[in-house]
């Protein structure tokens, strides 16, 4: 992530402006990717409402089935949610976005207004995704906060309540987090994204991976204990399918559930 003037500094070395700059980003981006089945990088620069820019990349993990995969644009979102960005104005990427993140973006606050910018064009989301679903088509408009909006769930002190806390889960209502914890004491939490669509919905684990990857951490073998917090008896959840994952690509870290106890939401 770069802040405003942080970015300031490198339109005034190269010369660019704002959204020059993001397209220079874009290619140093895609090399931070990490796609070991694909072998095929993807890099996001976006620029949020406050000014900052945010670098997403796609995550691909070992060993495991594709559907694990983490987009660009989804690691980009989760990177500028994580970091309390309240929208997004323009996304720049080096490949056309897919299906699955055009449907992805829906979810956003800003999804009607933001531009996305590749090979050279410039669009809006109503421009590559036609009669769209979104959340308004399940959800009453003014009901419910979007993604990147801040989330009402409540506060908690512990990485993995505080990612389920602040989960996006307005269609299961079924907030869920987990904490990462490695060797050397570091702990990353991610909380559920869910989206209108379902199927592009990124689960605990890939949100944690995101900030993982974010940090500039390279191996699972670094993972030590994960700690899932969920709803007790929730209708969805994720301690099985994450549980299998952790043991492909962290298998010797020990992971815990505990029960997720919603706070009445702050006026």
């Amino acid at each position: 992530m770069l802040e405003p003037d942080q970015a300031a500094e490198l339109q005034a070395k190269h010369s660019v402006t704002l959204h020059e700059l993001m397209q220079l980003l874009v290619a140093p981006a895609a090399l931070l990717a990490r796609p070991p089945t694909s072998a095929f990088p993807v890099g996001a620069i976006g620029l949020g409402v406050s000014g900052r820019i945010y670098v997403g990349v796609n995550l691909e993990f070992p060993n495991l089935p594709l559907q694990h995969s983490v987009h660009a644009e989804q690691f980009l979102v989760a990177n500028a949610a994580a970091c309390g960005e309240r929208g997004l104005t323009r996304i720049t990427v080096n490949a056309a976005p897919c299906g699955h993140c055009r449907q992805f973006l829906a979810e956003t606050v800003t999804a009607e207004s933001m531009d996305i910018v590749y090979k050279g064009n410039c669009y809006r989301l109503d421009d590559i995704l036609v009669d769209k679903f979104c959340p308004s088509d399940l959800i009453e408009p003014g009901t419910a906060p979007l993604l990147l909006e801040q989330q009402h769930n409540a506060e908690a002190a512990e990485a993995a309540v505080k990612a389920a806390m602040e989960s996006y889960a307005p269609y299961t209502r079924c907030p869920a987090g987990l904490a990462l914890v490695t060797n050397s004491g570091r702990i990353y939490g991610g909380g559920v994204i869910e989206s209108c669509a379902y199927n592009p919905t990124l689960n605990p684990l890939q949100s944690a991976y995101i900030a993982f990857a974010a940090a500039g951490e390279a191996s699972f073998f670094q993972v030590c204990a994960a700690v899932l917090v969920e709803l007790p008896e929730a209708a969805v959840s994720h301690e099985v399918s994450t549980r299998i994952a952790l043991q492909c690509i962290a298998p010797g870290a020990e992971m815990v559930t505990l029960p997720l106890k919603l706070l009445p939401q702050q006026p």
